[in-house]
């Protein structure tokens, strides 16, 4: 049962990436939300039992932190000021508005944990953020960068990153 979920979200990852229009606000939540659950599902952490803890910045615009209720795959809290990332006990981090001089100041001040983090404002994603979602011409894309990830400690399914912006180039 577990096998048939995890590959229903990665067709979800999917069909999101490549074929959705986003054409308001609430539906590129709803996208942004399947697209970090899908992630977080193929996402594992070293001596992590459980699920993990996304803390999601309230600066975040396309995350919709009301749709994560009965979320099955990470818990969730919502975090106002950055420098609440330090203390929070994420094991992912979602960055919103931050910019990247500041997501790589948290980064690194976090250094030594295993974290994941995702951002949404980051277009070229070649530093801060192992994921970078963007949306372009009304279509959702993600970015991997692969230094970030290796050095978060995260081990992140192949499948998931083959669906990133650089795969699909």
């Amino acid at each position: 049962m577990k096998l048939i979920s995890r590959s229903l979200i990665l067709i979800s990852i999917f069909l999101s990436h490549y074929a959705l229009s986003m054409t308001g606000d609430g539906e590129t939540q709803v996208s942004t939300n399947k697209i970090v659950e899908g992630i977080l599902s193929f996402s594992y952490w070293p001596n992590l039992e459980g699920q993990p803890l996304l803390c999601v910045s309230q600066q975040a615009n396309y995350f919709n932190m009301a749709k994560t209720a009965g979320n099955q795959i990470y818990k969730m809290v919502a975090i106002s000021d950055p420098a609440e990332f330090l203390s929070a006990g994420c094991n992912a981090i979602y960055f919103g508005r931050e910019s990247v001089k500041e997501q790589d100041y948290i980064i690194h001040s976090l250094s030594g944990r295993n974290i994941l983090t995702i951002t949404e404002n980051n277009a070229v994603c070649v530093a801060g953020a192992s994921f970078c979602i963007n949306r372009r011409q009304h279509i959702f894309k993600f970015s991997v960068n692969l230094d970030s990830l290796t050095r978060s400690g995260v081990r992140v399914n192949a499948d998931v990153l083959l669906l990133s912006k650089d795969g699909d180039e």
